[in-house]
């Protein structure tokens, strides 16, 4: 859940301190400049469930990846509100999923308790933030990071699984191989 407290009409976003009137963080922007991604600030923080609803709906038809980067986009780059049956309407379609059978699920709530024992699971990992990421059970990290603190976690849990390993030519590379 981005946000649990947030109500189904959205939230105005208040601007965090030092966070400047229009765009991103000057550190946002970089990472996301550095990445080739496109992120503009949303005015209104969306409600979410019914968008992660849809995620986890998607997953049967192997269309969840499609889903999330379709409303990545709607949001980040498009500013529109995730929270919005309309919008998520033609994100579902859009990846070539069923509204008429995505809607009864999402206004009986179906997917509810899923995503409440995610979002505890999380809480009770210490995860205070999204993205948040979870290295082989063992390092996680939240909020938008540079690539090198991937490897660097990656490393981190191959050093400590295969310390074996370690003494080769590189992480998990032993002289000899290849």
């Amino acid at each position: 859940m981005l946000h649990p407290e947030i109500p189904p009409e959205g939230k105005v976003r208040d601007r965090r301190p030092g966070e400047p009137e229009e765009g991103l963080s000057p550190r946002i922007a970089q990472l996301a400049e550095e990445e080739g991604i496109v992120m503009r600030r949303a005015s209104l923080t969306p409600y979410t469930i019914h968008a992660q609803a849809i995620t986890e709906y998607s997953k049967q038809f192997g269309k969840a990846d499609e889903f999330h980067h379709a409303a990545y986009k709607a949001l980040w780059e498009d500013g529109a509100n995730l929270g919005d049956f309309d919008v998520l309407e033609g994100i579902a379609t859009g990846v070539g999923l069923d509204w008429d059978d995505v809607l009864p699920r999402l206004e009986t709530r179906e997917y509810d308790r899923l995503i409440q024992d995610q979002f505890d699971e999380a809480i009770q990992l210490g995860v205070t933030g999204v993205p948040g990421f979870l290295i082989d059970d063992r390092f996680w990290f939240t909020g938008a990071q540079p690539m090198e603190m991937f490897r660097l976690a990656a490393r981190k849990a191959l050093e400590i699984r295969e310390p074996e390993k370690q003494k080769g030519l590189g992480i998990g590379i032993e002289a000899g191989e290849g």
